[in-house]
């Protein structure tokens, strides 16, 4: 197969991940000069340019030939070249240099946001707090009947909120290619509104939102707080699409009845759907993204290493894969095996560190408490008062994180079934001794108050 024909389906599958202004500075002016044995060959401008797309687009590169390898093209590596100069002579005779003309943006209105191909359903990690927002959006997605068809999926930053909105779109066209799914933030459907007044197009507008559309995907709904206007025309909208049962999604990061300065009317139409809330990875999601992320990049991470990344502080997903890359790119540049010391260097500095509660901070209160040193606390001594901080000590770590009983283990050298059982022993003795419960209760607090 030509390397011509991998290539436009590699440029079009990073046309869905890739901002435009991107594609078109970086991506379009890649060459493929040939293939050989699997590796695509793309020629690149000179030598920063080369640099620099190694750099920034590399794994985006190498993500979309394992997608084209599994839909039957032979790749599946590529190899970066600076591209021989064209065969043209400059006028004073010197050797002709490329040279790439900067793309003509349009400032007035911003293009149409495009699907990420990754974001799809099967890419995305199932675990107990995001379970019944993605059992509600594949539901609207098959067509399932939810006694509604409005779905308003709530998240922080960085949770996966566009990822199921973009998959339920996606999803849909795979099913009916010729559905009209319009996909935007609620910035750009205003920026589009005020467009079309400006030059007089309005019915035009009306008509591609209320008649010409199938599904509406609104990304960042808390955008349009205070615009009225833009409230009153959407709620047309959405009272059209409605009627014509036609489905809508919205996101956001804030409840309806919490984002401010919303009509009443445009308030009711946004809380009348299913509304489904996304909530922070637990630690067990938080590892299961890490793996996904670690296969998807090709990086290789003990079980120890991905453990300890998911319990660091950060529950947005984006920092987390960010930690993996960091890791990673230290790993390959400094020819260092990936290993938690070097997980604890890399990740130092790399996100905010909040007072969330983990096992250091446990063991270090249960040992000045009960007064026993920290070496003593994670030895194998059978000692009364040490056996007693380190049941403690593994009881706490069950109530006040949401670490796996495995992951207790480790941070204390011991078993999950050793956990459990110290855990078990700290709760039968709380029932029949009150001096034991008012210290777990006080301890407890202290852990509370060092997290706020």
């Amino acid at each position: 197969m030509k390397e011509e024909s991998v290539w436009a389906f590699v440029r079009e599958d990073l046309a869905g991940s890739l901002a435009d202004r991107d594609l078109k500075i970086w991506i379009d002016p890649l060459q493929p000069l040939g293939q050989e044995n699997g590796v695509l060959v793309l020629g690149c401008p000179n030598r920063f340019f080369l640099g620099w797309v190694k750099e920034k687009y590399l794994h985006h590169i190498k993500a979309a030939l394992k997608t084209a390898k599994s839909r039957g093209y032979g790749v599946d590596s590529v190899d970066l070249k600076v591209a021989p100069p064209p065969d043209r002579p400059r006028s004073n005779g010197s050797p002709p240099q490329c040279q790439y003309e900067l793309p003509k943006l349009e400032v007035h209105r911003r293009a149409p946001l495009r699907f990420n191909r990754r974001f799809t359903f099967d890419r995305f990690v199932v675990g107990a707090p995001n379970q019944f927002a993605y059992s509600a959006a594949l539901a609207m997605a098959n067509g399932q009947d939810l006694h509604t068809d409005s779905l308003f999926i709530l998240s922080n930053t960085g949770l996966g909120k566009s990822h199921l909105s973009q998959a339920i779109g996606q999803h849909l066209l795979v099913q009916e290619p010729n559905k009209k799914v319009y996909y935007l933030t609620a910035e750009d459907f205003t920026n589009e509104l005020v467009y079309a007044i400006k030059h007089k197009n309005t019915e035009e507008f009306k008509d591609k939102y209320r008649r010409g559309c199938d599904v509406l995907v609104l990304e960042d709904i808390n955008f349009l707080s205070g615009k009225e206007k833009v409230q009153a025309e959407l709620s047309y909208t959405l009272d059209s699409l409605i009627v014509n049962d036609k489905k809508i999604v919205f996101t956001s990061s804030q409840k309806p009845k919490d984002i401010p300065r919303l009509g009443r009317q445009f308030l009711s139409r946004l809380s009348s759907g299913l509304i489904s809330t996304i909530e922070p990875p637990d630690f067990e999601t938080r590892v299961q993204i890490l793996k996904r992320k670690s296969e998807e990049y090709e990086l290789s991470f003990s079980e120890e290493v991905l453990e300890f990344l998911a319990g660091r502080p950060t529950r947005d997903v984006r920092q987390m894969e960010s930690s993996l890359f960091c890791l990673g790119a230290k790993s390959r540049l400094m020819g260092c095996p990936i290993d938690i010391t070097l997980a604890k260097e890399v990740l130092e500095g790399l996100a905010e560190e909040t007072n969330e509660i983990n096992p250091a901070a446990v063991q270090e209160l249960v040992c000045r408490y009960y007064q026993v040193s920290l070496e003593d606390f994670r030895s194998r001594s059978r000692r009364k008062n040490i056996v007693l901080s380190r049941n403690v000590g593994m009881y706490l770590c069950r109530k006040t994180t949401d670490l796996s009983l495995q992951a207790i283990g480790r941070a204390f050298g011991r078993n999950h079934s050793t956990v459990m059982y110290s855990i078990n022993v700290i709760e039968n003795r709380c029932r029949k001794d009150a001096k034991l419960k008012g210290q777990i209760e006080f301890l407890t607090c202290q852990l509370k108050g060092l997290a706020t």
